[in-house]
């Protein structure tokens, strides 16, 4: 353990080394002090900077070269678990950059919503003791924000790349850290208004600088390998997850054919993406864009919005809501497409090929619980199977789909698999149609209460509120069409 002494010149050290990021955050008081400038015009740049470090991690996350930790229970942002975090190799888009790994998708997309929002909520604080609209019309704003996005990308460029702090990070953290900086300035932000009733913009500047100050010290901590015994909790909670794990041990794949190769039908992959994610995330993140973009248009544009503005900014919001589905069936697509099921002696190894990496392997006599699935709609169009199994046993026990393969009795006798049948139950056509009739329905009526001539905004707010709840039902209809396999 270190003494006393050792301990008190280190975190003077320590001090000595942040007064320059302390100088550069004390120059704007004495700005607005001595030379007059803008203090809401300097607490919107800061509160702009810090909204744009989120996306600007998402595109970091991308290339951060440890895997994903599964402890992320106390995060801000929640990312579901998918098959693709776990995902094995990667790829290099140019040669001038690191490698990309497919299992960092998830956590770049996910800053997607947190910008928005964030943007949002801090837009909202700010309505309370300025005018948005005007501050964000200002061309000192703009020109501010552009040059601390450009000083942001280019240490990213020097720090990230140059000094390769990519390989010692998870994508978790990456996005994390300033995800947690940005809630705890909207935190901050819940006292704007009285401090601007009680000493104006000077007031809202100075709570401002002192936020930054927490955030720039927790950074600098975390940076410089700080064990903590000169901050507390919160400064360690800033400086965001600092635990990236190793890479799992690799899987060992024998230098030689495999005795068979069962490839996915990447059609149908690539179909069970798409309807997997037009039936689940895109109804709830339909409700999501639009309560967003109600809010974010009455804030940021301002009382009596032109005809353009209304149109341009429903444009720009379904574009962005087309990404994020895009993003998730992709994810799905990715995770199943490029496999191929291979057998070594009595293993099977699910091998990428796409990216040349085996996923994971397993001894063909410790499968067991084996199942066709039979509720999945591409399988019957393109007459293709997918199998649900229990792989290993113990820790390295997990549930795996193995599939959609075109040839189901080929991955039977390939692997072994203590299947009977591979034939799908017919379904049950009366209920199909009341499914499908049910939904048409809902979708006629939907469309007539928005585009009617009684249609008014409250009753399209409400049925966009109740869309995922519409899709639901006719989701649980349509499953009870599936009749179980004997």
């Amino acid at each position: 353990m270190p003494s006393i002494a050792h301990r008190g010149r280190r975190t003077a050290s320590g001090a000595a080394a942040f007064l320059p990021v302390l100088l550069a955050n004390l120059l704007p008081l004495v700005g607005v002090l001595r030379l007059g400038w803008d203090p809401a015009t300097l607490a919107a740049v800061y509160a702009i900077e810090v909204v744009l470090s989120i996306p600007l991690a998402g595109a970091k996350a991308l290339f951060a070269a440890r895997p994903p930790t599964e402890d992320r229970e106390s995060g801000v942002i929640g990312i579901r678990e998918t098959p693709l975090a776990s995902k094995r190799g990667a790829f290099r888009p140019v040669s001038w950059l690191p490698p990309v790994y497919p299992r960092n998708l998830p956590f770049a997309a996910a800053v997607c919503g947190a910008t928005a929002w964030i943007a949002l909520f801090v837009g909202v604080t700010f309505s309370q003791a300025f005018d948005v609209p005007a501050l964000l019309s200002r061309p000192t704003v703009l020109a501010s924000a552009l040059a601390l996005l450009a000083g942001q990308a280019v240490e990213v460029a020097r720090d990230y790349f140059g000094r390769r702090r990519y390989a010692e990070t998870s994508p978790y953290a990456v996005v994390e850290t300033p995800t947690r900086r940005a809630a705890f300035l909207l935190f901050a932000l819940f006292g704007l208004p009285p401090l601007h009733a009680a000493g104006g913009g000077v007031a809202v500047l100075a709570a401002f600088v002192a936020v930054k100050l927490v955030v720039e010290w927790s950074a600098f901590r975390a940076a410089h390998g700080d064990d903590g015994s000169a901050g507390g909790r919160l400064t360690d909670w800033l400086a965001g997850p600092s635990e990236s794990p190793d890479d799992p041990e690799p899987i060992a794949v024998p230098d030689a054919e495999p005795d068979a190769r069962i490839p996915v039908h990447r059609r149908t992959a690539a179909a069970t993406g798409v309807l997997k994610t037009l039936v689940g995330v895109a109804p709830i993140y339909a409700t999501g864009f639009f309560v967003a973009w109600i809010a974010a248009f009455g804030l940021f544009v301002g009382g009596d919005p032109s005809g353009a503005a209304v149109r341009w900014s429903a444009v720009g919001l379904f574009a962005l809501y087309l990404g994020a589905i895009a993003v998730n069936a992709a994810g799905f697509a990715l995770t199943y497409a490029p496999i191929e099921y291979r057998r070594y002696a009595d293993r099977l190894v699910a091998y990428d090929a796409w990216l040349d990496e085996p996923q994971w392997a397993v001894s063909v006599d410790r499968i067991r619980g084996v199942s066709v699935v039979h509720t999945r709609l591409p399988d019957r169009v393109f007459d293709a199977r997918t199998v649900e199994l229990t792989a290993g046993v113990g820790e390295d026990e997990a549930e795996r789909f193995v599939g959609p393969v075109a040839d189901g009795e080929a991955l039977v006798s390939a692997f072994d698999l203590p299947i009977r049948t591979t034939h799908l139950p017919p379904m049950d056509r009366r209920i199909a149609a009341g499914a499908v009739g049910f939904g048409l329905a809902l979708a006629a009526g939907t469309i007539a209460l928005i585009a009617g001539p009684w249609g008014d905004s409250g009753t399209t707010v409400r049925v966009i509120f109740l869309l995922p709840f519409v899709v639901w039902s006719v989701r649980l209809l349509w499953r009870q069409a599936y009749n179980e396999p004997e």
